[in-house]
């Protein structure tokens, strides 16, 4: 069964870098959004299948791995659709988007400190992994962050978001969590 990678944005922008689709070939057309649909890249080399379409976005298992890109990441080609870019292209994104979770696995340890994006602040202890990420101790209290929402930086663990931002969105987390 195929595990879709928590890094989509990394595999769209590097697919949006390398573009090298003719203009004649247009956006894939609805009826090529199903599971099972075979995907090829950019040269006509199948890629991987569609697993899942919700809304705009389209899950494509790719061997042990996948990816969710947004539907105008495709063209329509005479085999079917094909990402806008190749299957080169396509799988060194996902092997590095693999090596940079499995990095963050290895820093979320509880202990460690938080960084914001740019490094210029500890933000936050882990304090524990929970399942669905890990709860961070913060001196406004204690807040859970999915896994997705952390990076490893040059100065270490961080989150993708600045101090301020950080700030603002766990005090209002702690006050709906008081008013609710």
């Amino acid at each position: 069964m195929s595990k879709l990678s928590g890094l989509p944005a990394a595999l769209f922008l590097g697919c949006a870098a390398v573009s090298a689709v003719p203009a004649v070939q247009a956006q894939a057309p609805a009826a090529s959004w199903t599971a099972g649909t075979k995907v090829y890249d950019q040269n006509g080399e199948e890629v991987g299948q569609i697993v899942k379409v919700v809304g705009d976005r389209i899950a494509v298992g790719i061997g042990a791995s996948g990816l969710v890109v947004p539907k105008d990441a495709f063209v329509t080609t005479p085999k079917g659709p094909a990402l806008k870019a190749s299957k080169d292209k396509i799988v060194a994104v996902l092997k590095q988007a693999e090596a940079d979770a499995a990095a963050v696995d290895g820093a979320l340890k509880p202990g460690a400190e938080v960084r914001s994006a740019d490094g210029a602040a500890v933000l936050a202890t882990v304090k524990s992994i929970a399942p669905q990420g890990a709860v961070l101790a913060t001196k406004d209290g204690n807040i859970t962050m999915p896994r997705a929402a952390f990076f490893l930086s040059k100065k270490g663990l961080a989150v993708k978001v600045n101090e301020k931002q950080f700030v603002d969105g766990v005090r209002a987390a702690r006050a709906g969590k008081q008013g609710g």
